[in-house]
């Protein structure tokens, strides 16, 4: 009967793992395999029986608030340094397990488990150190080029030698002496995943991810075998088998082995300077860039898209998005290309495309959209550079000589929206941009590809700019915003609508940076939810010490220099307090009518959802700045810049 019980849940999980093949059965597969879990979890208490209900009860709450806490405010862009710390956690499960089995039943456990057990120290600790380091890498809390050390290769191979010894001196000293030995070797993985992962560069952070996510399976299955728990191997040897699975197709794509990732030759190779150039059209340079661009958007019926981690950096996808929508609205033929490993973890580009609700079918992986090029009229490269740089198949000696990459250089007319011209994380120039069919669209992606897609809605085309700043208003806004030296900020439902929260801290960083205090002022009933402008601000990696409740902030603005307002009308609206028989009367409101100065950002002045008029936006200090927040921030922002 228990094994009928435990194959059930076993089975339980490969129908919610079965699921994961498509986008839209992935969120049932994710909470189906949570319930095989969650009914595993359950089977071992029943079993085995409850000592201390208090401290299970205790741990499930903090479990549970903090993954509930960090699935609310963890965006698309921090999934990958959430995946890598995820790893680690299951790392530090497993040795701590491993560990309390091994000094509580030493004498009782077989010989086959205690191996298990001090393997389950030395991968578990191994998983989280390297996980730790990926986590920062992916997060930018360290460098994410590689950090060799002298004779790095002699300190793995000393490193791994002395996890040997001491894991099988722990087996053979006495039961006293053996913990202490334990400790150590959990020490020495900690050291082994560190040497190991340092020094895997950007490019290689899928490889890596999937080879700590096998580890992380492996450690775990290793204390199912020294806790006699058929589940729990099971379930870490499914893990363990699917990331090594995914490794070698990564490695795959990279056309290296696992061996080259783990100690790879980092020397500073470029490709030769003398880079080929294709086609036989006219090269164009600056402003006419956009131009050329746009007419060739226009003339192009068969079009490729090629994400890649810059637009992940930049935030771009709804406008990538939004740009393919356009396209398929006038009649072009869209598909995107997906590189197995452009991101920084496999699927990147396909998480960040699904989260804007593109088509799934839309998007084609690197085998099948290969032979497309050649018959493409045009490729449009959104933050992409190693992926598709002729250097891998033209050139030898260089770190990507040999890797698969998207052939975009084959079709009639390619855009690039990067950042600049600089090599990506290889180091290797991209022969793509001294193409003759090629420009390159410099600047932030986000911005580049949107003023594409307005210029394609205009009857001439745009150069790559933000929208223009009101030469009547915005001058005003931007004089008062400089002399300010306290500001504080009032953001409401209008900026969660127009998106405008990483464009408001922008904003506020380059302001703080001149020397302002800028502060948050959160009304409770702003947005659409509790919290919701606490949520969206955390996204944005607001510092929670600078959210103001409405009682702490109200009596600060009588001395305030500047009420910047974001979308937020009612929260503000005097007459809340200053007349009656409305639907706000008596409301507490965010009195930033106190203010020396406001600057209004919103879509117009017209009544928020309460109907009532805004007396605010005809007060003598107010500057009212009507359209898009994210807009007339961007403005602002870029006012600001050119400024300084």
């Amino acid at each position: 009967m228990a094994l009928v019980l435990d194959f059930s849940i076993i089975a339980v999980l490969f129908i919610g793992i079965w699921l994961f093949r498509d986008p839209v059965g992935a969120k049932r597969g994710n909470l189906i395999a949570a319930l095989a879990l969650s009914l595993a979890f359950i089977l071992v208490l029943y079993r085995h029986g409850v000592i201390d209900i208090g401290t299970v009860v205790v741990s499930l709450l903090v479990g549970g608030v903090a993954g509930f806490y960090l699935a609310r405010v963890i965006n698309m862009i921090q999934v990958p340094a959430m995946v890598a710390f995820q790893n680690g956690a299951g790392g530090v499960a497993a040795f701590l397990v491993s560990f309390v089995e091994l000094t509580r039943t030493a004498q009782t456990l077989s010989l086959e488990s205690q191996i298990s057990g001090v393997f389950g120290l030395a991968i578990g600790a191994l998983t989280f150190s390297g996980s730790m380091i990926a986590s920062a890498k992916l997060a930018n809390k360290m460098r994410q080029s590689p950090q060799v050390l002298p004779h790095h290769n002699y300190c793995v191979f000393v490193n791994g030698a002395a996890l040997i010894v001491v894991g099988s001196l722990s087996l053979m000293v006495p039961s006293h002496i053996a913990p202490y030995l334990f400790i150590l070797e959990i020490l020495l993985g900690t050291c082994f995943g560190i040497l190991i992962s340092m020094r895997i560069g950007g490019a290689d952070m899928p490889v890596l991810i999937s080879s700590l996510n096998a580890t992380t399976g492996l450690a775990a299955s290793l204390c199912g075998m020294v806790i006699e728990n058929q589940l729990l191997i099971a379930f870490g040897a499914t893990v363990a088998a699917s990331g090594s699975i995914l490794t070698y197709f990564m490695c795959q794509a990279m056309n290296r082995n696992i061996v080259k990732v783990i100690f790879p030759d980092y020397q500073p190779k470029r490709a030769p300077a003398n880079l080929s150039s294709r086609g036989d059209t006219e090269t164009f340079t600056g402003v006419d860039d956009q131009a050329w661009a746009v007419t060739a958007i226009r003339e192009a019926h068969k079009v490729i898209i090629v994400p890649g981690y810059g637009m992940a950096l930049a935030k771009a996808q709804e406008e990538v998005a939004a740009l393919a929508t356009e396209l398929l609205t006038i009649g072009k033929d869209v598909h995107y290309a997906i590189h197995p490993v452009a991101g920084r973890m496999p699927g990147h580009m396909n998480v960040l495309l699904a989260e804007v609700g593109v088509d799934y079918d839309m998007l084609v992986e690197m085998d099948h959209i290969n032979p497309e090029f050649h018959v493409t009229d045009l490729v449009i490269i959104v933050g992409a550079c190693d992926v598709v740089n002729p250097a891998a198949v033209e050139h030898e000696g260089t770190p990507i000589s040999g890797m698969p990459i998207l052939r975009a250089y084959e079709a009639q007319k390619i855009i690039c929206c990067n950042l600049d011209s600089n090599p990506g994380y290889s180091g290797v120039d991209n022969s793509l941009y001294g193409q003759n069919n090629a420009v390159l669209l410099a600047g932030d992606a986000k911005l580049t590809v949107r003023s594409l897609l307005n210029s394609l809605s205009s009857a001439e085309p745009a150069p790559v700019t933000s929208p223009a700043v009101d030469a009547a208003v915005t001058p005003n806004a931007i004089e008062v915003l400089t002399a300010a030296r306290s500001i504080v900020v009032i953001p409401g439902y209008g900026m969660a609508l127009a998106k405008a929260q990483f464009q408001l801290v922008e904003l506020a960083t380059l302001l703080v940076q001149g020397g302002a205090q800028v502060r948050y002022a959160i009304h409770p009933v702003a947005g659409r939810m509790p919290g919701h402008m606490n949520v969206l601000l955390a996204e944005a990696n607001v510092d929670y010490d600078d959210l103001l409740e409405m009682d702490d902030v109200n009596p600060l603005f009588a001395t305030t220099d500047v009420a910047l307002v974001v979308g937020a009308c009612d929260v503000v609206n005097p007459a809340a307090i200053e007349s009656e028989g409305t639907p706000i009367s008596g409301m507490p409101i965010l009195r930033a009518q106190e203010a020396k100065n406001i600057i209004v950002c919103n879509l117009d002045d017209n009544p928020g959802y309460s109907g009532v008029a805004n007396p605010l936006y005809d007060n003598n200090k107010t500057i009212l700045l009507l359209g898009d927040a994210k807009e007339t921030i961007t403005n602002l922002l870029m006012a600001l810049q050119k400024q300084s």
